[in-house]
C-alpha cells in the first residue's frame, strides 16, 4: 500500500513537471534590451512585467490547454506578457463560445 502511494505521488509530481515544462523559454533580457532602446527604466519595467507574466503562467500551467499554449506560443514574439494575454483571451473566447453561440443574419 505504501509503495502504491509513493508511486502515485511520484507520477503526479512528474506529470506536473511535464506540464510546466511546456512553457516556452524566451530570451526575455534580449527582447527587453531591444524594446528599451538603451533606457534602464524601460528595461527594468519590461523585465518586471515579463517576470510577473511568466510567474502567472507557471502557476497556472496545469490548467492551460496544450493546444492553446501551442497556438499562443507561435504568436507571442518571445514575450511572456503577450503569451499570457493570448492565453487569457483564448480561454475567455472558449468559455464565451461554450455558453452562447452567435447567429448570422442577412438583415
Amino acid at each position: 500500500m505504501v509503495i502504491k502511494t509513493v508511486l502515485a505521488l511520484s507520477t503526479l509530481a512528474l506529470s506536473s513537471l511535464a506540464i510546466a515544462a511546456d512553457i516556452p523559454r524566451f530570451e526575455v533580457e534580449a527582447i527587453c534590451k531591444e524594446i528599451s532602446g538603451g533606457s534602464h527604466d524601460i528595461f527594468n519595467f519590461c523585465i518586471e512585467q515579463e517576470q510577473k507574466s511568466y510567474n502567472q503562467l507557471r502557476d497556472e500551467a496545469e490548467s492551460i490547454d496544450a493546444r492553446t499554449m501551442s497556438y499562443c506560443t507561435e504568436g507571442a514574439g518571445d514575450s511572456y506578457e503577450v503569451l499570457l494575454f493570448c492565453i487569457e483571451d483564448e480561454t475567455d473566447a472558449e468559455n464565451e463560445s461554450a455558453n452562447s453561440l452567435k447567429s448570422f443574419s442577412f438583415d
